[in-house]
């Protein structure tokens, strides 16, 4: 699969209308936008970067101007990622199987802002690789140890928070020396991540 040329209005309508559901708490209907406008032709790396993400974006950006509270903002989380799960078992067998090298995804000791990652562990999953997705949090002993059982291609380490660098470093050194190659990226690491 290539990189998605959606239509940048639908795309934004739809990723409004996933926020208003979000908002509300409505995980069927956040469910409803994304898979309905899949199954009328929006491809799924697009639902994910261009209206899941943008929609997981506006919650973080609510609650930092304090428009919203953290049980809000949580609540929006858990129902993106619901929602990417969803999408993950949604539609054609040929695009759950995987054809190309295997990466691991995870964030770093301390960093429990996940979404980000999923959102790149998914979207690799469309693109055909064997994706082990760790999730938030993932202590460096436990990330080698992953690492040595599974002998992935790359690993791809996500920081939302400038903080967690230093622990950021330590995987990144780790991961090296087992041999392993490492992609860094998130908002920790500065504009574009």
């Amino acid at each position: 699969m290539t990189a998605s040329k959606s239509d940048p209005v639908r795309t934004q309508a739809l990723s409004a209308r996933l926020w208003d559901a979000v908002r509300e708490g409505d995980e069927y209907a956040a469910a409803d936008v994304v898979l309905s406008a899949v199954d009328a032709g929006l491809d799924a790396e697009s639902a994910l970067l261009d209206v899941i993400a943008p929609a997981q974006a506006k919650a973080g950006t609510e609650w930092a101007a304090n428009r919203i509270s953290v049980t809000q903002e949580h609540t929006a989380t858990a129902i993106n990622d619901r929602v990417i799960a969803a999408l993950a078992h949604h539609g054609p067998d040929e695009t759950r199987r995987p054809r190309r090298g295997r990466v691991t995804v995870a964030c770093v000791e301390g960093e429990w802002h996940a979404l980000p990652a999923r959102l790149l562990a998914e979207t690799l999953r469309l693109r055909g690789r064997w994706v082990d997705f760790l999730g938030a949090h993932v202590p460096v002993p436990n990330l080698i140890d992953h690492l040595h059982r599974t002998r992935p291609d790359t690993l791809a380490l996500s920081s939302s928070i400038p903080i967690r660098l230093p622990a950021a470093h330590a995987a990144i050194i780790a991961s090296q020396a087992a041999g392993v190659p490492v992609m860094a990226g998130g908002a920790a690491f500065g504009p574009g991540g």
